[in-house]
């Protein structure tokens, strides 16, 4: 799978604080920010790659 840009919208503060943040570091924003979502999609998936978010979908896996 080859790499995608995508374009992601902030308010004023959370640029603000992404820039001090990207200063503290010495990194870009770009790779805080990705760090941030890879991180968080890992809290929301378990070990087998499923979602451990409730919906339909998965209510009606757990039943068959």
């Amino acid at each position: 799978m080859g790499k995608k840009m995508i374009n992601v919208r902030f308010d004023e503060r959370t640029v603000m604080l992404l820039n001090e943040l990207s200063d503290i570091t010495k990194t870009s924003i770009s790779v805080i920010v990705r760090g941030m979502v890879y991180r968080s999609i890992e809290e929301l998936i378990d070990k087998s790659g499923n979602w451990k978010l409730p919906n339909e979908n998965n209510e009606e896996r757990k039943s068959q």
